[in-house]
């Protein structure tokens, strides 16, 4: 399967584009509600990785080498 995210400025014509998709086959529309979850767990877990290293810097904390981070 195949996504494509589209950035829509005007958001009276939403409805208008979900109608259009809804017509074609095979097509489905994943709701923002689905997304925000994951979305909003990287971003918890990128925001605590860069307080770290900014503490880190600031605290003049020798960081690893990247090579022994376990991803």
């Amino acid at each position: 399967m195949t996504q494509l995210t589209i950035n829509i400025e005007d958001k009276s014509i939403l409805p208008h584009i979900k109608g259009i998709l809804k017509a074609i086959n095979g097509v489905s529309i994943v709701s923002t509600s689905q997304k925000s979850s994951t979305e909003k767990k990287l971003y918890r877990e990128l925001h605590a990785s860069l307080k770290e290293v900014k503490d880190s810097i600031d605290g003049k904390i020798i960081l690893p080498d990247a090579k022994d981070l376990e991803f």
